[in-house]
């Protein structure tokens, strides 16, 4: 194992040569982490039946409701697979019980059911607490599409012609849902049937707060905080072709998320901004700003060139240089409270890029503009008041946001106008409980999870449903 360890603060970014990065402007139905991609981004780019339109003449509807065993986490969304019932339109979702499910999300019928044994010589946590819950808490992640740093080819060399191939075949390797257990070990599970295509290996410390699991290229990532089970914060890594793990540890700052740009990975914690090596972690240089940071980042173009948003514990909304880590944009928070994360969609007929968060309980959307050779955040519109909001996500140009709840009321999903914030459709009372899971999307679907252990989805009735 590779461990090192430095002092870290508010955002880190992960550098590295030949560094596998997933792509931008993977549109699709596909969810494939938390955030959707591995910028964060929280946007489904293309959707064939949810638009603004539609939403506005009545396709959004309540769709169906399942009970799983344990809270579940935002479930993540793949494309139609091909398995051994056919085809089928599937969504994984994890429990804080260490239950992994597959459902037929056309159908919301259970597809399959996966228990994780916990296998550590740590007794687990039965009783957790706000900040430090019980059971498995990271949600799941897809192998997402990946764009390596490939260097220029060599000079080509004539060959022999290649021998024409002969059986056995290579054993093709199935499509797989990563999961990280509450002891602390990753496991790769086929996704058609939810067994472990090979052994779990060792990862995080049991009993850790572990978030942010991503997928990219053959490295798995995941980071921990709030010194729960007595794991130190840090960013973790693990390369799946050796088992090799990699571990940064952040001292009292708890890392808040991970988001990936073209040549490298940032990371908010509470404190500061620093940039990693991607491979050994190793700092390569820092920059604090203010109070800490208080949301995720989020990494997103706006005419060619990539910028990392984030935000600090007092409000403030910051646009930074990937490159330099320079501070580009500040937008004065005045003592505001920040959501968890960002979200950002370019409009596919204006091109105009958007920024959303949600302040002082609110969505508020940012146009991003060019001002005099700069980059800028123009304010646009901000919703009605919601209690605990959610992070925004965006299907197609419709805003969801989703009121979380309190112990008294339940839970409730708006659909928005994401130009102009004009309330387009409200779940009204369909949801008895609270929400601790955010949203997600895909497939001409949104899917709340709530605390009572209930999985919801919501949109545009496809006709084989």
């Amino acid at each position: 194992m590779r461990l090192k360890c430095a002092k870290v603060t508010l955002c880190v970014a992960l550098f590295g040569h030949n560094f596998a990065v997933a792509q931008y402007g993977r549109g699709g139905g596909d969810w494939l982490t938390d955030g959707a991609d591995a910028q964060r981004s929280g946007w489904v780019k293309n959707d064939p039946h949810i638009s603004v339109e539609s939403v506005a003449a009545g396709a959004m509807q309540p769709l169906w409701k399942i009970k799983l065993n344990g809270a579940p986490t935002a479930p993540v969304v793949a494309s139609r697979l091909i398995t051994y019932k056919g085809f089928k339109d599937l969504l994984f979702v994890s429990t804080s019980g260490d239950n992994v499910v597959a459902i037929d999300h056309a159908l919301g019928k259970v597809f399959w059911e996966t228990h994780l044994p916990y296998d550590s010589l740590l007794v687990p946590v039965k009783n957790g607490t706000e900040t430090c819950p019980a059971g498995m808490t990271a949600g799941l992640a897809l192998a997402g599409p990946a764009a390596m740093v490939i260097p220029a080819p060599a000079p080509e060399v004539p060959r022999a012609p290649a021998p024409i191939p002969t059986l056995p075949r290579p054993k093709r390797i199935p499509a797989v849902v990563y999961a990280l257990s509450s002891d602390g070990l990753i496991h790769t599970l086929n996704q058609h049937t939810g067994t472990d295509i090979g052994p779990a290996f060792r990862f995080i410390r049991g009993n850790a707060k572990a978030h942010d699991l991503i997928s990219v290229g053959n490295q798995i990532y995941a980071v921990t905080s709030d010194h729960c089970g007595e794991v130190a914060n840090g960013v973790w890594s693990i390369n799946m072709d050796d088992t090799l793990v990699t571990e940064q540890r952040t001292g009292d700052a708890s890392v808040l998320g991970l988001a990936f740009g073209v040549d490298s990975v940032f990371a908010t914690t509470t404190e500061g901004i620093e940039a990693l090596d991607a491979k050994t972690l190793k700092v390569t240089r820092q920059e604090p700003y203010g109070s800490g940071a208080g949301t995720s980042p989020l990494v997103f173009k706006f005419k060619d060139k990539e910028y990392v948003a984030s935000g600090n514990l007092s409000g403030h909304i910051f646009l930074m240089d990937p490159v330099s880590l320079a501070l580009l944009v500040n937008v004065p928070g005045k003592g505001a409270k920040l959501g968890s994360a960002f979200a950002s969609w370019e409009d596919a007929d204006s091109h105009a890029r958007w920024l959303l968060t949600v302040k002082d309980g609110k969505v508020v959307a940012f146009k991003v503009v060019e001002q005099n050779g700069s980059v800028a955040l123009e304010p646009g519109w901000t919703s009605r008041e919601l209690v605990s909001p959610a992070a925004p996500i965006v299907v197609n140009g419709v805003v969801f946001a989703l009121s979380s709840g309190s112990r008294t009321a339940g839970a409730v999903l708006y659909a928005l106008d994401g130009a102009t914030g004009k309330e387009l459709w409200n779940s009204g009372k369909v949801m008895g409980s609270y929400s601790t899971t955010g949203i997600s999307a895909g497939a001409s679907k949104v899917y709340v999870g709530t605390h009572d252990g209930m999985l919801y989805a919501f949109g545009y009735l496809l006709n084989r449903e």
